[in-house]
């Protein structure tokens, strides 16, 4: 946006969340419980202000604008397609529900790198960052958690896995913000924060969760803490 006055940017980007959620439940039109008017849109809401803060804070070139439009045009379909699969399986069983769960999980993870690489990289406060990654990654592991009951969902139980896990999100991340991190590997490290909760509780949820499954889920955090500490300068 580098025609508009930057002091108006936060207008703007409020403006086009709102609109965003609402053009969201009107491109899936239907009957939506409390739940589901909180979870099912998340994804693409949380995208659209990515890309909303993106072009508020980089000035790019025609072509480069292009290809990011095209790119936000792809994923969006690609979300809505698969929200719109979850709700119509609250109604019924359709084979697609299972290729809908790994777009789904895709997706937040990749909405998750970019939401928090741009947010991290806007300069907030700790506390300001932590409180908006609990808020961000809460409504992120709802929309995760009710992917996987659907017809048996219990909204209680999948808000308290929402936010408990929204709270070690957000712990998280006001841990690392005092790290010297760039934002590319504050994205990473809470995407892989992101990946690790949401895969233990939903084999949890599933009721299929081993111990080799959690071994693995907790290599790939060590893993990824190993990377950040060997990867980030420590000098003065």
């Amino acid at each position: 946006m580098p025609y508009i006055d930057k002091s108006n940017h936060f207008f703007i980007i409020l403006a086009i969340f709102v609109a965003s959620y609402f053009l969201s439940i009107w491109s899936i039109y239907a009957a939506f419980s409390p739940y589901e008017l909180v979870s099912l849109f998340s994804l693409p809401v949380l995208l659209t202000v990515s890309f909303a803060i993106f072009f508020s804070k980089f000035e790019v070139s025609f072509g480069t604008g292009i290809i990011l439009a095209l790119t936000y045009v792809v994923v969006m379909y690609t979300i809505l397609l698969s929200e719109n699969i979850f709700n119509v399986s609250v109604e019924r069983n359709i084979p697609l529900v299972r290729a809908a769960r790994t777009v789904g999980y895709l997706a937040t993870l990749f909405v998750t790198f970019a939401f928090f690489t741009l947010i991290f990289g806007l300069g907030l406060s700790n506390i300001l960052f932590a409180l908006i990654a609990f808020i961000a990654s809460a409504l992120l592991f709802a929309q995760g958690f009710w992917q996987i009951e659907l017809k048996e969902t219990n909204s209680r139980r999948l808000i308290y896995f929402s936010v408990v896990s929204g709270l070690i999100v957000s712990e998280v991340s006001w841990a690392l913000s005092y790290w010297p991190l760039d934002p590319p590997k504050m994205g990473l490290a809470l995407a892989a924060c992101v990946y690790v909760v949401m895969g233990v509780l939903q084999h949890f949820i599933k009721e299929d969760l081993t111990r080799r499954t959690l071994f693995e889920y907790i290599f790939v955090a060590g893993s990824v803490l190993t990377l950040l500490v060997l990867s980030t300068s420590w000098g003065a």
